[in-house]
């Protein structure tokens, strides 16, 4: 299916422009990325308005995914993400603090069939082992900016640190992520 992602936006792109393809992006990805809004956001309404923003990032601004650097729908959630984390900067209300496990825009929706669980039950595993391999304030400063939306100003406040020394933690930190899920 990811490959089908890839594929489809790519045909979302110029000079293509295909509106059937991005139909059916919109169509098998849309309940992910909702998902996903909605646990950052906990308002239906705001979540629905973000989904809507994101689709139209995500249409006008194809071009700009390349294959290369990902899959198609962790580009996808990135750009929902960032509008999500807007949205609430722009509130300036914090996502909620939760006891939730932060499962990746894999489990977002319950449409998983049985065959895509060991992939995905992979997947994250290699993610766990990568971010395990991390040091413990790296670890922290990724998962408070990218699950919790905090900015590296407020982690640099927050955990009493120079504020270079938490964006080299989190550059340094997805650099090793990166080479390790390779």
């Amino acid at each position: 299916m990811e490959d089908n992602y890839n594929e489809l936006l790519l045909r979302c792109a110029s000079p293509h422009r295909d509106r059937a393809a991005f139909k059916k992006l919109y169509e098998s990805t849309s309940p992910r990325l909702f998902s996903l809004a909605l646990g950052l956001l906990k308002n239906k309404g705001m979540a629905e308005e973000i989904l809507q923003e994101s689709f139209f990032k995500i249409w006008t601004s194809a071009d700009s995914y390349h294959q290369g650097k990902g899959k198609a729908i962790t580009w996808m959630a990135t750009v929902t993400r960032n509008k999500a984390l807007d949205k609430l900067r722009s509130l300036k209300v914090r996502p909620q603090e939760t006891e939730t496990v932060y499962e990746g825009v894999e489990f977002a929706t319950a449409d998983l069939e049985p065959d895509n669980l060991t992939m995905v039950d992979q997947d994250l595993q290699q993610l766990m082992d990568c971010l395990d391999g991390l040091q413990a304030e790296q670890k922290e400063c990724i998962l408070q900016s990218y699950y919790h939306g905090y900015t590296h100003q407020e982690l640099s406040q927050n955990m009493h640190k120079p504020l270079g020394t938490i964006k080299a933690w989190i550059r340094r930190g997805l650099e090793k992520i990166r080479v390790c899920l390779e």
